[in-house]
């Protein structure tokens, strides 16, 4: 697979605009092709299998590395609340528990940086759940394997903290997909495991820390290589044979999220994206699990007549904080969603979700006028004040999903950037007016007949 941006890499690709979440309920009815029975689960009959999922849940130990002016720093370039990464994760656990889900999915950027250190408190946490009877599976983000930007903050400045490499990765998450799965991928940390009897999940790594042996910066950008492709495919035909229900989950973007994505932010879509993903509508894999971008949306498109979903998942660590609920009834054929968000932590027990918001939204207020005045935009600072008002809330509803402009005014404005004359007034009314697009199917309530 080729792409323009192959060998490029992206250090801090959050310093061009942000992301995050919210949702509620879809519902994907699923090829009679596809159903079936299966064995070996612990969920062992032709009964409704409920799977929660999260995603970017990006988890920092602080009590293990630290708190500084140094990742204060940090934070200011990258508005994520790593600091209550802990407490979110352990409220969004406590709603998933409390709605008895049969298995957990976790699609990527498990932790800040990939430090050992916030892998083994996952691992731990996770422990917590399967002795409650919740198998969870895990895949690694762009964030997780081999990560150079791993840091201990305890220190001014900080030092390098000790990093998860692919085989650190897959023992410590033996219990979470690792060491209970039908198939290993011999290229890639892959995976493919029962979840319910009849019910596989393709678990897809999509992340490029294997390409350099010490890179300067993570690379933020996916792929999912050739021979991982044919080792997916040979599974997913077996699943087929089988009659058993495919399910994927995958960190990249399979699907364009909203109009123009693929071109101000590639790093966010799987590289050859279209491709993969007819490959997967030919081979049976209809609905992948998605993050990466931290907001909560849904698009769909046809591949050789064959639907495809995209389910991205936002992050627990940007507002509104959410997780999803599905349900695959076996009988009736259909997989369906809801979703939920976090509205209570130990450190907000009262604020979380207006407090969390403020974070989101001030934080984009100082990032975006940076963007702006910087280059290539180089845009005059009374110039990006004007505009701070129009990108922020555009980006802000994107994350939450179902985001619909009713400002009338905002709308006349838009569309006249995006009329310009001026190369960089109609980019910008562009990319903000796509932020608002929100393309067919719901991102939070839906029914969906494939």
């Amino acid at each position: 697979m080729n792409s323009s941006n192959d060998n490029t890499r992206h250090p801090n690709p959050r310093r061009r605009f942000l992301q995050s979440a919210a949702g509620l309920a879809t519902v994907i009815v699923l090829p009679q092709a596809l159903l079936g029975c299966g064995g070996g689960s612990d969920n062992d009959d032709d009964g409704p299998l409920r799977l929660a999922v999260l995603s970017d849940i990006h988890l920092y130990d602080s009590t293990q590395l630290g708190s500084s002016t140094e990742l204060d720093a940090y934070l200011l370039q990258d508005r994520k609340m790593i600091k209550e990464s802990v407490e979110i994760f352990d409220a969004a656990l406590a709603a998933i528990v409390a709605d008895k889900p049969d298995a957990l999915l976790i699609s990527g950027d498990l932790t800040k940086d990939g430090e050992r250190v916030n892998h083994e408190l996952l691992a731990a946490r996770l422990q917590t759940l399967r002795a409650k009877g919740i198998r969870v599976f895990v895949i690694p983000g762009n964030h997780d394997v081999a990560n150079p930007d791993a840091k201990d903050f305890r220190t001014v400045p900080a030092t390098a903290a000790a990093q998860a490499d692919a085989a650190t990765f897959a023992t410590i998450y033996a219990n979470c997909g690792y060491g209970n799965a039908i198939a290993r991928d011999p290229a890639s940390l892959s995976y493919v495991a029962e979840v319910g009897d009849g019910v596989w999940l393709f678990a897809i790594d999509s992340c490029r820390y294997a390409e350099s042996a010490s890179p300067s910066a993570p690379i933020t950008a996916g792929r999912v290589r050739a021979a991982t492709l044919s080792w997916l495919q040979t599974w997913l035909a077996k699943a087929k044979e089988r009659g058993v229900v495919a399910l994927g989950s995958m960190h990249h973007g399979l699907i364009e999220h909203f109009p123009g994505q693929s071109t101000f932010f590639p790093e966010y879509l799987v590289e050859d994206r279209q491709n993969l993903a007819a490959a997967f509508a030919a081979a049976g894999l209809t609905v992948v699990f998605t993050g990466h971008y931290h907001a909560q949306d849904i698009v769909r498109a046809s591949y050789g007549g064959v639907t495809v979903h995209d389910v991205e998942t936002g992050s627990t660590v940007t507002a509104p904080s959410p997780y999803r609920l599905a349900t695959v009834d076996r009988a009736a054929r259909t997989l369906a969603i809801e979703s939920g968000t976090v509205t209570a932590t130990t450190g907000h027990p009262q604020d979380f979700v207006a407090w969390s918001r403020d974070y989101l939204e001030t934080g984009l207020e100082t990032l975006v006028t940076a963007l702006l005045t910087s280059a290539p935009y180089s845009v005059p600072a009374p110039t990006a004040a004007a505009l701070v008002p129009l990108i922020v809330p555009a980006m802000v509803a994107h994350y939450a999903g179902d985001e619909k402009l009713t400002d009338a005014g905002v709308a006349a404005t838009l569309q006249a950037m995006a009329q310009s004359s001026d190369a960089m007034t109609a980019m910008l009314g562009g990319f903000v007016l796509g932020l608002w697009s929100d393309p067919q199917p719901g991102d939070n309530t839906l029914a969906i007949t494939l």
